[in-house]
């Protein structure tokens, strides 16, 4: 795989930093331009003494830099930037194998995915559970109340799903199907607006079975 755009690859000290969950809307914000410590303060609601804290942190793990300096009466006012393209190796962090360094970025993202549709089914029906029913091929472990699986809540008109789904797919069509999740996702964001409420969407193919 050529990658055509200009990168930074991780060393360890960088990669700890770049992937801690707490730094990411903050690396997120330098990515996009240099700012001063006020700016970040005032972006991420912070003390300003916490937000030169983290630059500095930055600094020193050289994740950010001071792209430029804006002269003033009194103290100059530094601008900070980190390079928004980064390749972080698995072999450089922590994690022993593949498999756990996907783990430790995806499963708090899948824990954050579980608490939103919570908050969300709640809204229809305050007793939630999961039911257990026997399958075709395998058994199917759906989530419902007492009434039974939700079928009206994921069924229907209500913009939430969690769904998997078990396939037997020849490889040119499951190709296929990647090609048409792929516009689903290009469909979303070309419907998006700044003011509408936020919603997450994630999609995965995987060759393999999932009980």
């Amino acid at each position: 795989m050529t990658i055509h755009l200009t990168h930074h690859t991780a060393t360890p000290r960088q990669a700890e930093l770049l992937l801690r969950p707490e730094l990411r809307p903050l690396l997120n914000f330098l990515m996009t331009a240099a700012r001063s410590a006020s700016e970040v303060a005032e972006h991420l609601a912070l003390p300003l003494a916490r937000a030169s804290y983290l630059l500095g942190k930055l600094c020193k793990g050289n994740v950010a830099f001071v792209e430029r300096v804006d002269p003033r009466h009194g103290r100059p006012i530094k601008r900070y930037r980190v390079s928004p393209r980064w390749f972080i190796p698995y072999e450089v962090t922590a994690a022993e194998t593949l498999e756990a360094f996907w783990l430790a970025q995806i499963g708090p993202r899948m824990e954050r995915l579980s608490s939103l549709a919570a908050h969300q089914v709640q809204e229809h029906s305050p007793v939630w559970g999961l039911w257990l029913s026997r399958g075709e091929t395998q058994s199917n472990l759906e989530i419902g109340d007492e009434r039974g699986p939700a079928q009206d809540v994921f069924g229907g008109d209500e913009p939430l799903m969690l769904t998997i789904a078990g396939l037997r797919l020849p490889e040119p069509q499951a190709r296929a199907l990647k090609r048409l999740l792929l516009a689903v996702v290009e469909q979303g964001r070309a419907w998006e607006s700044p003011t509408a409420p936020d919603y997450t969407l994630s999609l995965m193919l995987v060759r393999g079975t999932v009980e």
